[in-house]
């Protein structure tokens, strides 16, 4: 029997020891497959991505940071527009520089802009070195793809994810990356294993969720920029402007031309979810009064398109508060009912008054389908992009005595006409149910 358990033992050694060599086996197989795959891309491409700072020509020191990768032998380098955004707006404070993986530092002039997709191309002296060639974001879900940039100023990283194809309820395409984006990594180059771009790095939402504007977007404006001169006096309001209001106006489009779901609250049809793009959530407040009830509905399509530091366009949104009497007089219903509504929206979009002009109102009293209204219609307008505008409506009904809603609507740097056009769709699609 002891000799038994001694052979057992000296067996069992043996098994383990083979498993043991054979999972290290694996596990180094495997392991080196997927470093010396990234460490082959980055070896083969980490002359051609680059450190983008924006430097204050007061104090000589960066104020901002992002990546950048170069498509041509003539100098042709891609980010994004809100790395460089300080330079476009203010280009006597501020200048473009590069930093190449040796370390060596180069100077650029902005060339070409696509605000709405966020890019931006810049121009530096011919390059014969290495660059990338754009490829397409027409790929397999599930495909694993490449980052590079340099995160927080920490040096250039690459960083594996996956492709897992296009954003659908987005008013603008992106694509969703699984892999880890940091700040300092916007504007760097995102690849298949070929080495082509398939998209730009653009933003992160942490846990591994981030996104990439796709390629084509860029291909469409390197057509353009590439029969480009730099020009130093160029101001880019009246570019930027035009762009806005394209993308306003093709947006708007959609909307109106669209067959839009509406929504129950209270005793009252609504807009609901105007296109794909738009989320609605439902609340009922926490605290409930013996004497009166409440419900809320909340709209946006949660997309923004960044224009400065300061400033910020794009968003739309629509809240509804539902109301009603449950033991209330119809005076103090009334009261209660005018004060629930003072939390207007802020307007955190323009942090400067010289980005905006003041609000300017007007109030009436309609009646929509039955319903007496008592509406707000106030619009304000960009100062640079005189074409746009920041709308505000809000409406009270004011037919019924224990019950009513509230409406308010945002819209951020929109066409007055076309905004106008919208909110007559909008309220007429608001039917009290009786």
């Amino acid at each position: 029997m002891k000799q038994i358990r001694t052979n057992f033992k000296f067996a069992f050694k043996i098994s383990l020891a083979n498993f043991i060599i054979l999972v290290i086996f694996a596990n180094n197989s495997f392991s080196n497959d997927i470093t010396d795959e990234a460490k082959d891309l980055y070896i083969e491409h980490r002359n051609s991505v680059y450190q983008i700072q924006i430097v204050n020509n007061a104090t000589g020191k960066k104020s901002t940071i992002g990546s950048g990768f170069q498509i041509s032998k003539d100098g042709h380098i891609v980010t994004n527009f809100h790395v460089v955004s300080s330079a476009i707006h203010s280009p006597e404070d501020y200048r473009v520089e590069f930093i190449r993986s040796d370390d060596t530092i180069g100077s650029a002039q902005i060339l070409d802009i696509d605000v709405v997709h966020d890019i931006a191309i810049i121009k530096s002296d011919p390059n014969e070195s290495s660059f990338f060639h754009l490829g397409n974001s027409d790929i397999e879900k599930g495909t694993k793809i490449f980052s590079m940039g340099n995160p927080h100023d920490l040096g250039m990283t690459i960083v594996e994810g996956t492709y897992n194809g296009l954003m659908k309820e987005s008013l603008y395409k992106k694509i969703l990356f699984s892999g880890s984006l940091n700040p300092g990594m916007s504007g760097g180059p995102a690849f298949n294993r070929k080495g082509e771009i398939i998209g730009i790095n653009v933003s992160t939402a942490g846990n591994q969720i981030s996104f990439l504007v796709p390629v084509e977007f860029l291909s469409e404006l390197f057509k353009v920029a590439k029969t480009k001169s730099v020009t130093k006096s160029l101001s880019w309001d009246a570019v930027i402007e035009r762009q806005l209001s394209k993308n306003q106006n093709d947006y708007f489009n959609k909307i109106l031309s669209s067959n839009w779901n509406n929504l129950s609250i209270g005793n009252v049809e609504v807009p609901g979810e105007l296109t794909s793009a738009f989320k609605c959530w439902g609340n009922t407040p926490e605290v409930q009064y013996t004497l009166f009830k409440s419900a809320d509905i909340f709209c946006s399509n949660e997309d923004v398109l960044y224009l400065s530091s300061n400033l910020w366009t794009g968003e739309m949104l629509f809240r509804y508060k539902w109301m009603y009497s449950t033991g209330l007089s119809t005076f103090r219903f009334y009261n209660l009912y005018e004060n629930q509504f003072k939390e207007k929206y802020d307007y955190p979009n323009a942090k400067k008054k010289s980005d905006v002009t003041n609000f300017k109102c007007q109030t009436e009293f309609v009646n929509i389908n039955g319903m007496d209204w008592k509406i707000g219609l106030c619009s304000r307008n960009y100062k640079k992009y005189r074409s746009l505008y920041d709308i505000n409506l809000s409406m009270s009904s004011v037919g019924e005595k224990m019950e009513g809603l509230m409406v308010e609507l945002v819209a951020l740097g929109v066409n007055k006409t076309k905004a106008l056009d919208f909110i007559y769709k909008f309220i007429g699609n608001i039917k009290w149910q009786k």
